[in-house]
């Protein structure tokens, strides 16, 4: 008998799609907790918040959010001894 950790799924061609391409992954919503899950075994998990931040940066118009969410974005994961860094 197989022996099952907390990243198994029996495969289908939604899960298998996501090991093809990282934007398929991350696009799904269980692709990107099975990843937020990996990262934080690997204790890195900031490095799919801080690129999920990014992209909601990249979707902003509003010019008081856009600065808003730099100074976020900067203060959690770029600054010296941000909390994310």
């Amino acid at each position: 008998m197989p022996v099952k950790c907390c990243f198994y799924r029996s495969p289908n061609t939604e899960t298998m799609a996501w090991s093809e391409n990282m934007d398929t992954l991350l696009a799904n919503e269980e692709g990107l907790d099975a990843f937020r899950t990996f990262l934080k075994s690997e204790f890195s998990e900031e490095n799919v918040e801080f690129w999920l931040a990014c992209e909601d940066f990249k979707k902003t118009e509003n010019e008081e959010k856009i600065a808003s969410k730099a100074k976020m974005i900067y203060s959690e994961f770029i600054e010296a001894d941000a909390p994310k860094e």
